[in-house]
């Protein structure tokens, strides 16, 4: 056996023997790092190495690693949470309502400085009625100024009677000024029991107060208001003095126009060749006075012919038919009206 001599070690009490092998020992732990120094070594190699990576090479490097560390995955669970949220209050509306009760605050706070509406004028009037602009422009006297949507306004002042384009200004600090371009009237249309007044494309302008219009051409059927400019613009255009004696145009079927005389007397307009129907009647009248004749109806359908509709009381005194036909010719050769063709009076 090894005897192992015993060393003395000074202590605050006096001397005290230790063996040689506690000293080994102790000698041994002094030579090696304690764990606390190596894990403070550890952390600050890491800290190097995340100062060198940045946030997305340090998690890059940990996956690689092995180590899953909690701070990624929380972080985008809270972006996630805080997302679900922020969607929340958008899609309900909450965000929306903060912003409008904060406008509307500031919007009451500049009324209060004088930023309110005081006057209110309008450019351009002459049959729209002033109190539906009024009431179209949804602002009364007193009203934030700034709070006020010029576009939805301008919306609803063109859905008023008459108006045809509209523009309305907000002019700082109390003024609304609505310019506005109506609509021209061109004709009265009647379809059923119902006038209305409308432009040259056929339009309705308004209901109300017809009869001060009664000046414009009168034009009367279902689609008569889409062809009354064409109609209107050829026998004004090409024979005013025919004109002049219209009292009616009618839609027929939707296809072609009868023309209704002040003297009552129906001319059955073809449904194309108008402008040279036109032209033979007046022709006729010129030289014959045909319209002035005790007859009901003048058929211009026909190319080769007119077809006059005597009036009962002329067919009773002639003992012919209702209907008689004559041509052109017949009626510049001897001027009188002799049955050729018995004819009817329908408006087909």
């Amino acid at each position: 056996m090894r005897q192992v001599k015993a060393k003395k070690v000074p202590s605050r009490t006096g001397v005290r023997a230790v063996s040689a092998k506690t000293v080994k020992k102790r000698s041994a732990a002094k030579a090696q790092p304690s764990k606390r120094a190596s894990l403070a070594e550890r952390r600050a190699v890491s800290r190097r190495r995340d100062r060198d990576l940045g946030l997305f090479g340090r998690i890059v490097a940990d996956l690689r690693e092995g180590n899953f560390p909690m701070h990624p995955f929380t972080a985008g669970a809270v972006a996630m949470i805080a997302g679900v949220i922020v969607y929340g209050l958008v899609i309900g509306g909450h965000v929306t309502n903060a912003k409008d009760a904060v406008v509307d605050q500031v919007n009451h706070v500049l009324a209060l400085s004088g930023f309110n509406v005081q006057e209110v004028t309008v450019k351009g009037r002459s049959h729209a009625d002033a109190k539906a602009l009024l009431a179209a422009l949804g602002v009364g006297r007193g009203d934030p100024i700034m709070g006020f949507d010029t576009e939805a306004a301008r919306q609803r002042v063109e859905q008023v009677d008459w108006v045809e384009r509209a523009t309305v200004t907000r002019m700082l600090p109390d003024h609304i000024q609505i310019d506005i371009q109506e609509r021209q009237p061109f004709a009265i249309w009647q379809r059923g029991g119902q006038l209305s007044v409308i432009d040259s494309q056929g339009r309705s302008i308004t209901d109300h107060d017809v009869q001060e219009f009664a000046s414009l051409p009168f034009v009367v059927g279902f689609g008569a208001a889409r062809h009354a400019e064409d109609i209107v613009k050829l026998v004004r255009d090409t024979q005013p003095q025919l004109f002049a004696r219209v009292r009616a145009f009618v839609r027929v079927g939707d296809r072609r126009w009868n023309m209704r005389l002040e003297n009552g007397v129906d001319v059955k307009l073809p449904e194309v060749g108008v402008e040279a129907a036109l032209a033979e009647l007046v022709t006729l009248e010129n030289k014959y006075k045909l319209l002035a004749r005790d007859i009901q109806a003048v058929d211009l359908r026909l190319p080769d012919r007119v077809a006059v509709q005597l009036s009962e009381q002329a067919a009773g005194d002639k003992g012919i038919a209702i209907g008689a036909s004559v041509t052109s010719q017949d009626l510049r050769q001897g001027g009188a009206l002799r049955p050729v063709v018995a004819a009817g009076g329908g408006n087909t």
